[in-house]
């Protein structure tokens, strides 16, 4: 079962404590598609720690198989070049092949990459996708795409600093409470139908 199964607001910030208390999230078998979710690129388009540890889990999948392909999500933030760009640059630097990656580099929100990647993979025929992001994120991200048409399953980063750190835990934690709860209401997520 994916995390979007569980259903209603409510049901996804219970399912929010629960990962924050150590509890693993659904993992599927057999998904050859990864999304990674962007994050902040500091000045001179250098990948931030977090950013850095999304697109290297996601290296590391492609590398052991688990994955065909992957798709890099984030526009421009604060400092250029756009995220997805920089996250392909680190994934060659893996020794991820271009033909293996589709960059979307206009997402500018965590919705904004669900309804765009959504669009990437009905062109080339994927109906199911990894999503590769911080632990607590995947709640509202999982959610974000099956509301978007995806069937979609957590693929958390343990090793990322906003899971590592006590206080970053916690600050996520809130951020993702409140962001679950806008989600609900701006975009639908938790709603039983889909638009």
């Amino acid at each position: 079962m994916s995390l979007g199964a569980i259903g209603g607001v409510l049901g996804l910030l219970r399912a929010l404590l629960r990962v924050y208390g150590g509890a693993a999230l659904p993992l599927a078998e057999g998904v050859e598609v990864a999304v990674v979710l962007g994050t902040e690129v500091l000045p001179g388009g250098r990948p931030s720690r977090t950013l850095e540890a999304r697109v290297r889990h996601s290296a590391r999948l492609y590398a052991r198989g688990r994955v065909r392909m992957l798709i890099p999500t984030g526009g421009i933030g604060k400092h250029p070049p756009a995220e997805a760009e920089v996250m392909g640059r680190v994934l060659r630097e893996e020794g991820v092949p271009g033909d293996a990656m589709v960059l979307e580099d206009r997402a500018l929100n965590t919705w904004d990459s669900a309804r765009l990647v959504a669009g990437i993979a009905q062109k080339l025929g994927v109906e199911s996708v990894l999503v590769v992001t911080d632990p607590l994120h995947c709640v509202r991200t999982v959610a974000a795409f099956e509301r978007a048409g995806l069937r979609a399953w957590a693929e958390p980063v343990y090793g990322s600093p906003m899971w590592r750190g006590r206080w970053s835990r916690r600050g996520q934690l809130a951020r993702e409470t409140g962001a679950l709860i806008w989600y609900g209401i701006r975009y639908g997520i938790g709603a039983r139908s889909r638009p």
